[in-house]
């Protein structure tokens, strides 16, 4: 009896709350596959792709040794193997990679934060040390972001503004032939514990909420809005979009130019950081970190030595990777037509930087007057936190109960709308 009331509550169920998700409604959901594991546990490496393997270098494991090693998985083959180490362990370094070289730079060695750079021979299997890194101060772990434009290097340290100092963070270019820095436009904005890509020859930092794009051929960074990471997770370059790993357990993509994310939800894929990603094939491939927490990833697991890929195949077809102005886009800045549509109740899932989510069933009135805000502080206006009635969900002996969400502290965000 009990069997079929349970059937019956779900059949009910369906005819009642048919989600429409304003995202993704067609999307395929993708499934991770495990593959081989590390031969260690890692947090903090960095990885570059040549020849259809993935490079894997430095980070620490779990004691308190900084990683020299170089690991390298045949995705063919499904196997490891160990290549030469470098000379220096460093971990929350950057890296490059140009023809068949690797350079990875700066990073915390065994004796603090390190401007020194080393070069991988891929074909000679070799490292060799090369010219330091030029700031005046050490950069911090995770707070170095490179890119390979035009056989130059490009870098930007990131130093934490002192109390008599606006900003401390500087731009160089390095020049692989001349062997020579110059210092560029200086950056002057927070971006602590990010990524960076490099799309059409400019380079995009990702942190926290916002995103910024340094143009080499005007020597200018920009402020392109939000869109980007929670601190110690990934982004790549796929099919000039951006691919976000870690934090959530969703694969999500950004569109710097519609300043839209698309994302494709599985329930599978733990949550990480301090993790290193890489793309083969239209295969994407998330490998090592630590699960998700409060705290920086200092240290690994030695459980935790995981390397998981998901095809993206699907994801390139399907609605979600839609040419601009696509209607079921998920909105990071909602367009206008979404604030006249009052009609129906959704259920607003918001992602916060530190990978915590939070569901809200709300009618779409409510919605519309949060994308409303979002879509003011976005561009500079309005209060830096937006209040939400939990209705319902109020538990415990209270005459109401709100949250109080911080625009800054919001990763992402989606909208589900149903009919009662």
């Amino acid at each position: 009896m009990k069997k079929w009331f349970f059937i019956f509550v779900l059949l009910i169920s369906a005819l009642i709350y048919p989600l429409q998700s304003i995202k993704a409604e067609k999307a395929d959901i993708l499934e991770w596959e495990k593959r081989a594991e590390l031969p260690a546990a890692r947090v903090g490496a960095v990885s570059e792709v040549y020849d259809g393997k993935i490079y894997v270098i430095g980070g620490i494991g779990s004691g308190k040794a900084n990683s020299n090693t170089t690991y390298v998985y045949d995705p063919k083959l499904d196997k490891w193997s160990e290549k030469a180490s470098m000379k220096t362990g460093r971990m929350g370094a950057a890296s490059v990679i140009v023809g068949d070289h690797i350079y990875v730079m700066g990073g915390r060695t065994d004796q603090g934060f390190s401007n020194s750079v080393e070069v991988y021979n891929i074909k000679m299997d070799k490292w060799e040390e090369a010219e330091d890194l030029p700031f005046e101060l050490k950069i911090s772990a995770f707070d170095l972001y490179a890119g390979a434009i035009d056989n130059k290097i490009y870098v930007l340290g990131y130093n934490k503004p002192l109390k008599h100092e606006k900003y401390s963070s500087n731009t160089y270019s390095y020049d692989i032939k001349t062997k020579e820095w110059t210092k560029k436009k200086k950056f002057e904005k927070d971006a602590p514990a990010g990524n960076a890509v490099v799309i059409k020859n400019k380079l995009y930092v990702l942190s926290g909420q916002a995103t910024f794009e340094y143009d080499p051929s005007i020597d200018q960074w920009t402020s392109v809005g939000s869109g980007g990471i929670g601190r110690y997770y990934s982004a790549l370059n796929f099919e000039d979009y951006i691919i976000r790993t870690g934090g959530v357990s969703k694969v999500t993509l950004y569109d710097k130019q519609t300043k839209t994310s698309r994302t494709v939800p599985n329930s599978s894929a733990p949550y990480r950081m301090g993790h290193v990603s890489a793309i083969i094939d239209d295969t994407l491939y998330v490998i090592g970190g630590i699960p998700q927490s409060n705290d920086a990833p200092n240290y690994a697991r030695d459980d935790f030595k995981s390397n998981l890929s998901i095809s993206l195949k699907s994801l390139k077809n399907s609605d979600t990777t839609a040419p601009p102005g696509d209607k079921d886009q998920e909105p990071t800045t909602p367009p206008k037509d979404d604030i006249t549509n009052e009609d129906g109740d959704a259920l607003l899932i918001i992602t916060m930087v530190n990978g915590l989510q939070k569901e809200y069933d709300l009618s779409m009135k409510e919605v519309n007057a949060f994308l409303s805000w979002y879509k003011k502080r976005d561009a500079g206006e309005g209060p830096g936190f937006y209040e939400i009635d939990e209705h319902d969900n109020n538990k415990g002996p209270f005459e109401s109960k709100k949250d109080y969400v911080v625009f800054n502290n919001i990763l992402m965000f989606e909208v589900n709308k149903y009919k009662k």
